[in-house]
Formats: C-alpha cells, sequence, structure tokens
C-alpha cells in the first residue's frame, strides 16, 4: 500500500477516535451536570417541605392557642371557601 495512503488513513483514524473521545467526554460533562441539578432540586425539595411543616406547627400551636392559630380564625375560613 502508498505510504502516503497509509499515513492518510492513520491520520483519519486518529481523528475519529478523537472525536468519538469528544462526545464521550461532552455526555460525561452533561451527565455530571444534570446528577448536580437532581442533587440540588431534591435538597430544596426537602427545605421546602421542612419550612411548610414549621410553617403550620406554629400555625397550630398560635399565642391562641392549640389548634386555634389565625388558620382557624372563622374570618379567614370564610375567604378561603368564598363565603
Amino acid at each position: 500500500m502508498n505510504p502516503y495512503e497509509l499515513e492518510r488513513l492513520a491520520k483519519q483514524h486518529t481523528g475519529d477516535l478523537r472525536n468519538a473521545a469528544a462526545a464521550r467526554h461532552q455526555a460525561a460533562r452533561h451527565r455530571a451536570a444534570a446528577t448536580r441539578h437532581d442533587r440540588d432540586r431534591s435538597i430544596r425539595h426537602r427545605t421546602g417541605w421542612a419550612l411548610v411543616q414549621i410553617g403550620l406547627s406554629l400555625i397550630s400551636s398560635s399565642a391562641n392557642g392549640p389548634g386555634k392559630g389565625t388558620a382557624m380564625l372563622p374570618s379567614l375560613s370564610g375567604a378561603r371557601t368564598g363565603r
């Protein structure tokens, strides 16, 4: 086989290998970013629900007594039901 043809094939093969490696590297970076996003969303999700639970605890144990928080006031319950 012609030496120039062998050199061209070797360069083509090297280029193909580099392109494949770059594609794998880019896919790995994308997966890492997606994993990081899911983990952050999970932390925000748990933090949000913890704040909701704290808020509900504060409402149910307000200064008016247990079960008589602002969410239980008749004026606010009428607003919720549309009366």
